[in-house]
Protein backbone atom coordinates (compact mmCIF):
# COMPACT_ATOMS: atom_id res chain seq x y z
CA UNK A 1 0.00 0.00 0.00
CA UNK A 2 1.20 3.51 -0.68
CA UNK A 3 0.41 6.55 1.45
CA UNK A 4 -1.52 8.32 -1.31
CA UNK A 5 -4.12 5.54 -1.10
CA UNK A 6 -5.03 6.61 2.44
CA UNK A 7 -8.26 8.52 1.97
CA UNK A 8 -9.47 10.71 4.80
CA UNK A 9 -9.56 14.46 4.52
CA UNK A 10 -8.57 14.77 8.17
CA UNK A 11 -5.44 12.59 7.87
CA UNK A 12 -2.28 14.54 7.07
CA UNK A 13 0.23 13.34 4.50
CA UNK A 14 2.72 12.67 7.29
CA UNK A 15 0.22 10.55 9.22
CA UNK A 16 -0.76 8.74 6.01
CA UNK A 17 2.90 7.88 5.40
CA UNK A 18 3.28 6.56 8.97
CA UNK A 19 0.18 4.39 8.51
CA UNK A 20 1.39 3.13 5.13
CA UNK A 21 4.83 2.29 6.54
CA UNK A 22 3.39 0.40 9.50
CA UNK A 23 0.81 -1.36 7.33
CA UNK A 24 3.40 -2.48 4.79
CA UNK A 25 5.63 -3.78 7.57
CA UNK A 26 2.99 -5.97 9.22
CA UNK A 27 0.41 -6.79 6.54
CA UNK A 28 2.12 -10.07 5.57
CA UNK A 29 2.17 -11.16 9.24
CA UNK A 30 -1.50 -10.22 9.73
CA UNK A 31 -2.42 -12.13 6.59
CA UNK A 32 -0.48 -15.16 7.81
CA UNK A 33 -2.13 -15.01 11.25
CA UNK A 34 -5.58 -14.89 9.67
CA UNK A 35 -4.71 -17.76 7.30
CA UNK A 36 -3.49 -19.90 10.21
CA UNK A 37 -6.45 -19.15 12.48
CA UNK A 38 -9.01 -19.70 9.72
CA UNK A 39 -7.39 -23.00 8.73
CA UNK A 40 -7.25 -24.20 12.33
CA UNK A 41 -10.81 -23.12 13.08
CA UNK A 42 -12.21 -24.80 9.97
CA UNK A 43 -10.72 -28.08 11.19
CA UNK A 44 -11.93 -27.61 14.77
CA UNK A 45 -14.86 -29.60 16.06
CA UNK A 46 -16.14 -26.50 17.88
CA UNK A 47 -14.73 -23.30 16.40
CA UNK A 48 -14.01 -20.59 18.98
CA UNK A 49 -14.17 -17.69 16.51
CA UNK A 50 -16.50 -16.56 13.76
CA UNK A 51 -14.65 -18.02 10.76
CA UNK A 52 -16.84 -16.23 8.21
CA UNK A 53 -16.07 -12.88 9.85
CA UNK A 54 -12.33 -13.59 9.80
CA UNK A 55 -12.56 -14.57 6.13
CA UNK A 56 -14.30 -11.26 5.42
CA UNK A 57 -11.62 -9.38 7.38
CA UNK A 58 -8.89 -11.17 5.41
CA UNK A 59 -10.59 -10.32 2.08
CA UNK A 60 -11.15 -6.67 3.05
CA UNK A 61 -7.58 -6.30 4.32
CA UNK A 62 -6.37 -7.54 0.93
CA UNK A 63 -8.53 -4.90 -0.71
CA UNK A 64 -7.14 -2.28 1.69
CA UNK A 65 -3.61 -3.35 0.77
CA UNK A 66 -4.36 -3.01 -2.95
CA UNK A 67 -6.22 0.29 -2.46
CA UNK A 68 -9.43 -1.19 -3.87
CA UNK A 69 -11.47 -1.34 -0.66
CA UNK A 70 -14.91 0.26 -0.97
CA UNK A 71 -16.81 1.25 2.14
CA UNK A 72 -19.93 1.35 -0.02
CA UNK A 73 -20.61 0.33 -3.61
CA UNK A 74 -20.61 3.91 -4.90
CA UNK A 75 -17.36 5.01 -3.32
CA UNK A 76 -14.06 4.84 -5.17
CA UNK A 77 -11.57 2.23 -4.01
CA UNK A 78 -9.18 3.46 -1.34
CA UNK A 79 -7.55 2.67 1.99
CA UNK A 80 -10.11 3.49 4.69
CA UNK A 81 -8.49 4.42 7.99
CA UNK A 82 -11.58 3.65 10.06
CA UNK A 83 -12.22 0.32 8.37
CA UNK A 84 -8.54 -0.61 8.61
CA UNK A 85 -8.69 0.13 12.34
CA UNK A 86 -11.68 -2.18 12.72
CA UNK A 87 -9.98 -4.92 10.71
CA UNK A 88 -6.68 -4.70 12.58
CA UNK A 89 -8.55 -4.83 15.89
CA UNK A 90 -10.04 -8.14 14.77
CA UNK A 91 -6.56 -9.43 13.92
CA UNK A 92 -5.36 -8.37 17.37
CA UNK A 93 -8.09 -10.49 19.00
CA UNK A 94 -6.77 -13.67 17.34
CA UNK A 95 -3.04 -12.90 17.63
CA UNK A 96 -1.04 -14.76 20.24
CA UNK A 97 0.60 -12.46 22.75
CA UNK A 98 3.88 -14.25 22.04
CA UNK A 99 3.73 -13.75 18.27
CA UNK A 100 6.92 -12.06 17.03
CA UNK A 101 4.89 -9.39 15.18
CA UNK A 102 2.36 -8.73 17.96
CA UNK A 103 4.07 -5.46 18.96
CA UNK A 104 4.16 -4.16 15.39
CA UNK A 105 0.51 -5.08 14.87
CA UNK A 106 -0.46 -3.30 18.09
CA UNK A 107 1.54 -0.22 17.07
CA UNK A 108 -0.33 -0.15 13.74
CA UNK A 109 -3.60 -0.51 15.64
CA UNK A 110 -2.63 2.40 17.89
CA UNK A 111 -1.64 4.58 14.91
CA UNK A 112 -4.98 3.86 13.25
CA UNK A 113 -6.86 4.51 16.53
CA UNK A 114 -5.16 7.89 16.88
CA UNK A 115 -5.98 8.80 13.27
CA UNK A 116 -9.62 7.79 13.69
CA UNK A 117 -9.93 9.74 16.96
CA UNK A 118 -8.32 12.87 15.49
CA UNK A 119 -10.56 12.66 12.42
CA UNK A 120 -13.62 12.36 14.66
CA UNK A 121 -12.60 15.44 16.67
CA UNK A 122 -11.88 17.43 13.50
CA UNK A 123 -15.14 16.33 11.91
CA UNK A 124 -17.10 17.30 15.02
CA UNK A 125 -15.41 20.71 15.15
CA UNK A 126 -16.20 21.27 11.47
CA UNK A 127 -19.83 20.26 12.04
CA UNK A 128 -20.14 22.60 15.02
CA UNK A 129 -18.63 25.49 13.05
CA UNK A 130 -21.10 24.91 10.19
CA UNK A 131 -23.97 24.63 12.64
CA UNK A 132 -22.98 27.89 14.34
CA UNK A 133 -22.96 29.64 10.96
CA UNK A 134 -26.59 28.67 10.22
CA UNK A 135 -29.15 31.08 11.68
CA UNK A 136 -31.45 29.56 14.26
CA UNK A 137 -34.94 28.70 13.07
CA UNK A 138 -37.89 30.02 15.07
CA UNK A 139 -39.35 27.46 17.46
CA UNK A 140 -42.91 28.30 16.49
CA UNK A 141 -42.41 26.98 12.98
CA UNK A 142 -42.62 30.47 11.52
CA UNK A 143 -46.25 31.11 12.43
CA UNK A 144 -47.01 34.73 13.38
CA UNK A 145 -49.26 33.83 16.26
CA UNK A 146 -46.78 31.38 17.80
CA UNK A 147 -46.90 27.65 18.11
CA UNK A 148 -49.49 25.68 19.94
CA UNK A 149 -47.26 23.79 22.36
CA UNK A 150 -49.63 20.83 22.51
CA UNK A 151 -49.67 20.47 18.73
CA UNK A 152 -45.91 20.99 18.49
CA UNK A 153 -45.25 18.20 21.00
CA UNK A 154 -47.46 15.81 19.03
CA UNK A 155 -45.72 16.79 15.81
CA UNK A 156 -48.93 18.20 14.32
CA UNK A 157 -48.52 21.28 12.16
CA UNK A 158 -51.11 23.84 11.25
Amino acid sequence: MIATEVKNRFVTETRAQHIADRWNAVYPAMRSILDDVIKAQRGAERPTVDVARLERVRREMGQQDRGTFKACTRSPGAFSVSHAFSQVRRVVTVTSIGHPDAGAILRLCAELADAVAEAAVASRAEWEAERAAVPAQPVDGGHRDGADSEQTERGVTR
